[in-house]
């Protein structure tokens, strides 16, 4: 039986009832939520090493954690957005040549994947959308400060957009990006209520919360927007 840690119980909740069905034995670690250990450490004790980790907290932890892992495990995956920047995944991967290392693209798997594909395929415009009406999370806490969070929806949702296209489009590597805007359209002084997470009133808001982009494929052209917030009551 395959045995895996899965770190963070917010999102690792998921997980767990994934790896659970796979039929692996769950560890898991978390100081605040119900776990099995307050800290990835202890847990790291009892066990020695882990078939499988699973990162899921904040993501100014991701690096840390990974680093002092890696070498007790065969396969990571890392929440997205998983690294600050492409030269830390890199030197990460270096680091740990032995250990597979992933970022987390659950939308690459969605059960009506190969329905997309062929409309993807039938297609010469695309476009790729996550508008939220009202779903900024936790304003005022890490999620909206940029020095732990490394930016707002363009970490947040564009990810799961950008995996989406990375399945759709067999050379996604080589598009051609014409156009990439992220802005912070509003501050937290604006923010009365969030359907996702409370509001702390003295944090930190200053990362964008709208990103927009455009590319071109060898037969697409493809649009991409992701918003926390537009108060537009037919979005969801």
């Amino acid at each position: 039986m395959p045995k895996s840690l899965i770190i963070g119980m917010g999102i690792g909740k998921l997980y767990s009832q994934v790896l659970k069905d796979l039929n692996h034995d769950v560890i898991t670690a978390d100081p605040v939520a119900h776990a099995d250990y307050l800290y990835w450490e202890d847990a790291l004790i009892a066990h020695k090493s882990f078939d499988t980790v699973h990162i899921c907290t904040p993501n100014f932890t991701h690096e840390s954690i990974a680093r002092k892992l890696a070498n007790y495990t065969r396969l990571m995956f890392i929440e997205k957005p998983g690294l600050v920047s492409e030269a830390h995944w890199k030197k990460l991967i270096y680091d740990f040549p032995r250990t597979r290392i992933v970022m987390v693209k659950n939308n690459m798997w969605r059960d009506n994947i190969k329905q997309l594909q062929s409309l993807y395929e039938s297609s010469n415009t695309v476009s790729f959308n996550w508008l939220n009406q009202n779903r900024i999370p936790k304003p005022g806490s890490w999620f909206t400060d940029k020095s732990r969070a490394f930016g707002g929806v363009s970490r947040d949702l564009l990810p799961h957009l950008l995996s989406l296209f990375a399945a759709l489009e067999p050379k996604y590597d080589s598009a051609v990006w014409l156009y990439r805007h992220a802005w912070q359209r509003f501050e937290l002084k604006d923010i009365n209520d969030s359907d996702y997470g409370t509001i702390d009133p003295n944090g930190i808001y200053n990362v964008d919360d709208n990103v927009e982009l455009e590319c071109t494929t060898k037969k697409q052209r493809c649009y991409f927007k992701s918003s926390w917030r537009t108060l537009n009551k037919n979005d969801i």
